[in-house]
């Protein structure tokens, strides 16, 4: 009997019910489940923000862009500032003092040329009054002239060099300009033309360069 007892007292505990071991599991598990959750979340967002921050995503909008919003949304404040330029500008009109209205945006700036490819004009009377008898007239004409060139004094000195056949290839082109074409402008425009080839063709002849651009009258009587 005394063996029973003994046995039955070494016998070992009754194993503990399975809901009271596992609930402490399963919440561990559940616990870490979650934090995992939170920190993956944490990170994308982390990640996310730095991207946008460094994008300039958050960046405040310029004021033009927002001025450009703001106007294609087409607000009446456009249509008032557009007003008040035109108001501005019938101002300057009438009063006088605002001026002329610039364009916005770059300007187009003239281009300059330069100083080694630019003509001065020179301009040489001819130190001679020339008197002719007009063909089949009793009048006769007295004139003097003066020429221009862009070569400046290198013409100057040939027309100085070869002075008695210009003046003499002056005379013979003038003879054969009637009484009718000297008293008209386009006669004498035209005589003006032919007396300028005239000089051309004898330094042509001479320097075999012309250089006489226009020939004009300084004086001119018809008697």
């Amino acid at each position: 009997m005394a063996d029973k007892k003994d046995d039955k007292k070494k016998a070992p505990d009754a194993a503990p019910a399975e809901g009271e071991e596992g609930a402490p599991k399963k919440k561990s598990k559940l616990l870490l489940i979650i934090m995992v959750v939170v920190g993956v979340l944490v990170l994308v967002g982390g990640s996310v923000g730095a991207t946008l921050f460094l994008t300039g995503f958050f960046d405040p909008k310029p004021a033009a862009a927002a001025g450009a919003e703001h106007g294609a949304d087409g607000h009446a404040a456009d249509g008032h500032a557009a007003d008040g330029h035109a108001a501005e500008g019938e101002h300057g009109a009438e009063g006088g003092a605002a001026g002329p209205q610039v364009p916005d945006g770059p300007q187009l700036q003239t281009k300059e040329i330069p100083e080694g490819e630019r003509f001065a004009a020179t301009y040489k009377p001819i130190e001679r009054d020339f008197t002719l008898n007009v063909p089949n007239s009793r009048k006769f004409v007295q004139f003097r002239l003066a020429y221009k060139t862009f070569y400046g004094e290198k013409i100057v000195e040939r027309v100085t060099t070869h002075q008695i056949a210009i003046e003499a290839a002056i005379i013979g082109t003038a003879g054969q300009y009637s009484e009718e074409e000297m008293v008209s402008a386009d006669g004498r425009a035209r005589l003006a033309a032919a007396l300028r080839d005239a000089m051309n063709d004898v330094l042509i002849r001479n320097e075999d360069f012309g250089g006489i651009e226009e020939v004009m009258f300084t004086h001119f009587v018809f008697q």
